[in-house]
Formats: C-alpha cells, sequence, structure tokens
C-alpha cells in the first residue's frame, strides 16, 4: 500500500503526486460527502462512462480529502469518481489526504475543483452564486488560493501550470470586479449572484429551473429568512411554481413597508390581488404611441384587441431574455 503523507497544502509542502508518495488507498466505507456539497453530480451518460472507464482503468486521478474526528475522511474532491467507483465494483480509491484545513479553505478546495473540471458558466445559477460568494468573501489572501488551485492542476494533470496560464491578480480591482474577471462575468452579475446566497434553499432550486429568473431572485432575497420561508410554504398550498417580476418587487415592497407580513397579504401577491382597491378609480394606465411606420410594418392587418396581445407577448419575450444578462 502506498505510504501515506498527509499535508495541509501539498504543493507547497513539496509533495509529488506524479509518485505514489503522498497518496493512500482508502476504502469507499470511510468517506463520506462534503458536509456543504452545492454541486451537482454526473447523471446518465456522463456517469456510466465514467463507470466504464473507472471499471477498465481503475481511478487514474486520486481525490482528496480530509480527516474526520470519527476516523472517517470527508471528500473534498472526487464526488464523482466514488460515486463511479462504487458502481464499477471497486472498494477502494487513491486519495490525497488533508489535515487541520478550515471550512472555508475546504470549500476552495470544492469550489476550485467544479471549476476546474467545467466553465464557470455550465454551473447552475446556485452553484455560481456559491463559488462567487466564497471568493467574493476573501477568506484568504492571494497567495493560498494560488497554492490551492496550483495544487488541484497538478494533481488533475500530471504537471505544472506553465507561467503563462496562471491568472495574475490585479490589485487595483475592486473585489468585485477581480472576482467578475476571475469567472468571467460582469460586475454587475456578481451583484445579483451574491443576493442568489441569500435566498432559502427552496428558492434557489427555482431559480435553478428557471421558475424564478436572476433580477426577480435579486428582489425575494430582501425579505428575511422567515418571510422567504412563509412565501415558499404558501406557493406550496396554492399550488404557484413560478414568481414574475412583478411578484418579485412587490414582495419586496411588502417586505419593506409592513412590520408583519401576514399570510393574507402574501396570498394576495401571489394571486395578484394586490393592490387592487375597487373604492379608487381603475387605473386606465399609461398611453404608448407607435411610430406609424413600426405601426404599418408590424400591426396594420390586426385588430386592436390581436395587436395588444402581440405587443404584450413580444415585450414579455424581450424581457425574458434580458433576465439573465449581465
Amino acid at each position: 500500500m502506498a505510504r501515506n503523507v498527509t499535508s495541509k497544502f501539498g504543493v507547497a509542502d513539496g509533495l509529488d503526486f506524479s509518485s505514489e508518495t503522498g497518496i493512500t488507498n482508502i476504502a469507499i466505507d470511510k468517506l463520506v460527502p462534503y458536509h456543504n456539497h452545492r454541486f451537482t453530480l454526473y447523471q446518465g451518460e456522463r456517469l456510466q462512462d465514467m463507470v466504464q472507464s473507472i471499471s477498465k482503468n481503475g481511478v487514474m486521478t486520486p481525490i482528496i480529502v480530509r480527516t474526520m474526528e470519527n476516523g472517517k475522511y470527508e471528500i473534498l474532491s472526487g464526488h464523482n469518481r466514488v460515486y463511479a467507483a462504487g458502481q464499477a465494483g471497486i472498494t477502494s480509491v487513491p486519495a490525497v489526504v488533508k489535515t487541520d484545513l478550515s471550512d472555508e479553505e475546504a470549500e476552495v478546495y470544492v469550489i476550485e475543483t467544479n471549476l476546474l473540471q467545467r466553465s464557470f458558466q455550465d454551473l447552475k445559477i446556485s452553484e455560481q452564486a456559491f463559488a462567487v460568494g466564497i471568493r467574493y468573501s476573501k477568506l484568504f489572501d492571494e497567495r493560498k488560493l494560488k497554492a490551492i488551485s496550483d495544487e488541484l492542476y497538478f494533481i488533475e494533470n500530471g504537471k505544472h501550470k506553465l507561467e503563462a496560464e496562471q491568472n495574475v491578480p490585479v490589485e487595483h480591482l475592486t473585489t468585485r470586479d477581480a472576482t467578475a474577471e476571475e469567472y468571467g462575468i460582469s460586475s454587475s452579475k456578481v451583484a445579483r449572484l451574491l443576493r442568489v446566497n441569500k435566498l432559502i434553499d427552496e428558492f434557489k432550486a427555482l431559480v435553478d429551473k428557471g421558475n424564478i429568473k436572476l433580477r426577480s431572485a435579486v428582489d425575494i432575497s430582501f425579505m428575511p429568512e422567515e418571510q422567504q420561508k412563509l412565501t415558499y410554504s404558501l406557493m406550496v398550498r396554492m399550488g404557484v411554481t413560478v414568481i414574475d417580476m412583478k411578484m418579485a418587487k412587490q414582495l419586496r415592497e411588502v417586505s419593506a413597508s409592513y412590520a408583519v407580513v401576514s399570510e393574507d397579504i402574501i396570498t394576495e401577491v401571489l394571486t395578484g390581488e394586490y393592490g387592487k382597491d375597487d373604492a379608487e378609480p381603475k387605473d386606465k394606465g399609461e398611453k404608448i404611441t407607435l411610430p406609424t411606420v413600426t405601426y404599418k410594418r408590424y400591426l396594420s392587418t390586426y385588430s386592436k384587441k390581436e395587436a395588444n396581445e402581440i405587443i404584450e407577448k413580444a415585450l414579455a419575450l424581450y424581457f425574458e431574455q434580458t433576465e439573465n444578462e449581465e
């Protein structure tokens, strides 16, 4: 069996992961998933391809784990490999063991590994928010972040990252701008993703499904956790599965306006009844004039009712397409 050499930051300690030094085989039944794992595991064809590869060649790249007090090991990198190995009938996998890692450091291993294996854009919105939240929080300095990133690259590729491939931090950037540059997104997208982290898990799942658009998620995120839980429980009870932009803005409004947000108020928002008052004159709305050339080009052959329906659908499509921009 390979010699069990443990360390906190492997590459910084000079371990050679291209040989068996620093790698040990660990029984699968001694491995437990990372306690705060937020990333989707492989399914379907991708999983089956991994199972077949491991059945034929074994686990070629060691997983990364940290020690636990109960004698077991928590997986930081390699959840898919461990599951696929179990499916292939393999009872142990090669692992690099980490000791004395804080939860914050462990989370970076989890995030950086997932970003190494798939692009940021391939992640779900909630996964992007989780990654951005950790990166933005500056939980540890650039030196430690670089050490972890370089180590993971070495383990995955069997060679050191070339200097030209390494990201050099730009000192003059704000934290938000630096995070945006790191993941190839805009600064405003970073701000929105940070707000997504303030949603309860049930709403994050709806964001991932597209039932709540990103900008609407921002509005909902300003509701305290208890109000979010109350809103979601009412949605389940009423069979509501989508929160649109209007609902989200109204939920944020009632949360800011009332000291106590009741079930009745949230119900009014979810049913579209909030803000209606029969005692007051109905709002006739603003009149918007279309240029004659535009009207003749697109709407002249339709009735007024049909034209209004077309305009409403076109606007809905426009805002849906721009929801997740930036």
